[in-house]
């Protein structure tokens, strides 16, 4: 495969209602897609959800950011996968990739998604012969909105029959009390789980996982501040609800941080943040090899670009507990591509085994939405 361009955009659509946590307010995407071409004719894209909050990563930076790494790969030809795969890992161990995740997962994505549509075989299978049993089950994700919206999500969520809800919180009365509204319109036999997003000081979380205790709460994402490893790692030890990192974990560094000093029992891996699928694959060896469950996540907003690459990282995970995304057709206007791939009744999704990463872009939706 000779690379033959690659390209970089911005692209923004509107989201269905306005979303947000502790740590983010938004009413449309925040993303990057890139665009790269071989001299046979096949296109592979890839996407980066930037995120200041998580990684630092402001929007125009990771552009910048990704042209500087798509001039490494543009015009190299690779004649294995292996090389091409070994080409990968070491530009995405750079300094810049590092330092700008969501810019070489974009990119890292893209040259992927085209070479496995050149081997005329769905990207999970470029990693392995198997993969994970599916339907795979997803996750409602329900942020923190107005009354009237979170009633529509709540009869959403009745109405797909769904098993697994996320519910995002900003502090700690009215997390309470949306807890004790969701309860008690789901049920008890829906799996729910909170996202603090860092809305806490360790013993404010110690107070808050004390009072939630009899919703039944399956885990508790992020209860602390990002940078807060030591205040993680207290409320952990303490907490009778498993913990998550989800901001705290990022890099190869964070995982092995938060693996010594014992900080949480789960990995929230997300490809954007975590800097593309081969270091996410790495990760959840790590993950294994030391006794924590991962949940697969997403950043709001994402396309069918990133959504799909989810759905290829899941088909070679076998321990994780959680699974997010594929949601665009109940939060965008409008997606990119020509068949939705959201999830439906009970979370349930396909495996993907179109060619790379099995969905199909449409151009003029894309150019529509293109903000350059």
């Amino acid at each position: 495969m000779r690379i033959h361009k690659i390209s970089v955009h911005r692209i923004s659509i509107p989201f269905n209602w306005q979303v947000s946590h502790n740590l983010y307010k938004g009413t449309e995407t925040e993303a990057i897609v890139v665009v790269a071409n071989d001299e046979s004719g096949h296109t592979g894209y890839g996407e980066g959800t930037p995120r200041v909050f998580v990684t630092g990563e402001t929007l125009n930076k990771t552009i910048e950011t990704a042209n500087s790494l798509a001039e490494r790969l543009a015009a190299n030809e690779f004649h294995t996968f292996k090389g091409l795969a070994d080409y990968l890992e070491i530009t995405g161990s750079l300094k810049l990739s590092q330092q700008y995740p969501s810019a070489w997962c974009a990119v890292e994505l893209a040259i992927l998604d085209l070479w496995a549509k050149g081997e005329g075989k769905p990207l999970w299978r470029l990693f392995a012969q198997k993969p994970a049993a599916d339907p795979y089950v997803y996750s409602a994700v329900i942020p923190v909105v107005p009354e009237q919206s979170l009633s529509q999500l709540l009869n959403m969520v009745k109405k797909l029959r769904l098993e697994f809800v996320k519910l995002k919180i900003e502090d700690k009365d009215s997390g309470i009390s949306t807890l004790k509204l969701v309860r008690e319109n789901l049920g008890s036999d829906v799996d729910l789980r909170v996202d603090c997003n860092g809305a806490f000081s360790p013993d404010e979380a110690m107070a808050f996982i004390e009072e939630v205790q009899p919703f039944g709460i399956s885990t508790i994402e992020q209860p602390v501040q990002k940078a807060d490893v030591k205040g993680l790692g207290f409320v952990s030890s303490r907490s009778s609800i498993p913990v998550i990192a989800d901001e705290s974990m990022c890099t190869m560094e964070d995982a092995m941080q938060l693996i010594e000093q014992k900080a949480c029992k789960g990995f929230s891996i997300k490809l954007s943040k975590c800097g593309g699928l081969i270091k996410c694959l790495k990760l959840l060896d790590i993950a294994k090899a030391n006794g924590i469950f991962c949940q697969i996540s997403c950043h709001i907003g994402e396309t069918a670009i990133l959504a799909s690459a989810g759905r290829h990282f899941y088909a070679l995970s076998r321990q994780c507990k959680y699974l997010e995304g594929s949601f665009s057709k109940y939060l965008l206007r409008e997606d990119i591509v020509t068949k939705d791939i959201s999830f439906g009744l009970k979370g349930h999704a396909p495996l993907l085994n179109g060619p790379g990463l099995g969905i199909e872009v449409d151009e003029s939706i894309l150019k529509k939405w293109i903000t350059d």
